[in-house]
C-alpha cells in the first residue's frame, strides 16, 4: 500500500489537521467540514499534474481504516474505488482558479457503488461516539492515480490540487504548486505513487509511428 502525496494532503486538510501550503481561506472554509459525518457524494478531488504523467483513475482505491480506542485488533477496513468525475461545470470553474503548472487536469470522485458502504461506516462511527467510545481512523491510497511516461526528473514535480467538498463550498484551491519531489524526498514512495506506464500494445505503437 502506498500513500499518495497530494491525496494525503486532501485527507489532512479535510480532517482539519494543519497542512503546510493550504491557503488560509481554504482552511477557514473547511473548518466545519468533517469526513466522518459529511455527505461524500459531492466530494471531488482535482489534480493538475506534469504532462509526463498519465492518469490511471481506474486503478486507484482509497483504503479507510477505523477502530475504537483499545480495539486495535478489530479494525474495520473500507475500500473505496476512485473513478473519473464527469460534471460539465467542473472544468470551466477549475480553469479560472489559480494554478502553478500547465499540465493536464483530472477530476476524481468516489465510485457511486461505494456510497452506501461509506454511509454505513459513518453511521457505525456515530454510534461509537454516542456510546462514549473514542474512534480513530486513517486514509491511504492504493494503486496510484498516475503512471509516468518518463523518468522522474531530478527537480521539482509540481502538482496543483483542488477540492470540491460540497456544492455550497464549491471548488477550493488546496495546494498550488505543491512539490511532490522536494529535497530529501522518499524516492521509493514517489516511484510507487507514479510507476512507469505499461508499454502500449504493438498495434497501437505501430499506428503511433505512422
Amino acid at each position: 500500500m502506498t500513500r499518495g502525496l497530494p491525496f494525503l494532503a486532501l485527507a489532512s486538510a479535510l480532517s482539519l489537521s494543519a497542512c503546510n501550503g493550504v491557503p488560509l481561506s481554504t482552511q477557514w472554509k473547511l473548518r466545519s467540514f468533517d469526513l466522518s459525518t459529511a455527505d461524500v457524494a459531492p466530494l471531488r478531488l482535482a489534480l493538475r499534474a506534469p504532462d509526463w504523467l498519465e492518469p490511471t483513475p481506474t486503478s486507484a482505491r482509497v483504503v479507510a481504516t477505523y477502530w475504537r480506542e483499545g480495539e486495535e485488533a478489530a479494525k474495520r477496513v473500507l475500500m473505496i474505488r476512485l473513478v473519473p468525475a464527469a460534471h460539465a461545470e467542473d472544468r470551466p470553474i477549475l480553469a479560472g482558479l489559480e494554478s502553478a503548472t500547465s499540465g493536464g487536469l483530472m477530476v476524481f470522485e468516489a465510485d457511486r457503488r461505494d456510497l452506501a458502504a461509506i454511509r454505513a461506516a459513518q453511521e457505525e462511527g456515530k454510534r461509537w461516539r454516542e456510546s462514549g467510545a473514542k474512534a480513530h481512523g486513517s486514509l491511504d491510497l492504493e494503486g496510484g492515480l498516475y503512471c509516468r511516461r518518463a523518468e522522474i526528473p531530478a527537480g521539482a514535480v509540481v502538482f496543483d490540487v483542488y477540492v470540491h467538498a460540497d456544492d455550497a463550498l464549491g471548488w477550493l484551491p488546496l495546494l498550488i504548486g505543491h512539490d511532490a519531489h522536494p529535497s530529501g524526498a522518499d524516492e521509493k514512495k514517489l516511484a510507487d505513487f507514479m510507476p512507469p506506464c505499461a508499454p502500449a500494445p504493438a498495434n497501437v505503437a505501430a499506428k503511433a509511428r505512422r
